[in-house]
């Protein structure tokens, strides 16, 4: 039986989710944090959009990883402890899709680059993580 262009195009978006979770472990090295930042948040997104392609269903027009596991859950059964924990992953994430890359966007007088740091570069590759490591379980 021939797979539906949209559960062929879920495949994609997992690759790309995993490649952008690659491509924030390099950007940790260099020091790049609030890029790093920026990419776990593009990881959990494409990762989540990626579950509703799987069950032929076009995802939500948004940004917001919090918005789509809300959705998400009326599609896909998930338990509710998971959920919560999901959702606070996402919570962590979906400001970073702005924040860190406009400096109007980050309150003070600092450059994105500047406000960022490891530790929150480490906490947005554990919830990336959290996520895609979710999400590909899922389409096992």
């Amino acid at each position: 039986m021939k797979k539906s262009k949209r559960v062929g195009r879920a495949d994609i978006w997992m690759d790309e989710a995993k490649y952008d979770f690659d491509t924030c472990l390099e950007l940790h090295t260099l020091r790049r944090f609030n890029w790093v930042c920026t990419c776990s948040q593009q990881v959990g997104e494409k990762a989540i959009k990626s579950l509703f392609l799987l069950n032929g269903v076009d995802y939500p027009w948004t940004h917001s990883i919090v918005d789509l596991l809300d959705e998400l859950k009326e599609i896909v059964p998930i338990d509710d402890e998971e959920f919560l924990a999901l959702r606070y992953c996402a919570s962590e994430l979906d400001p970073h899709y702005i924040e860190t890359r406009y400096p109007d966007a980050v309150t003070g007088n600092q450059a994105p680059y500047r406000y960022y740091d490891s530790k929150r570069s480490d906490e947005c590759l554990k919830n990336a993580r959290r996520l895609f490591e979710w999400a590909e379980k899922q389409t096992q």
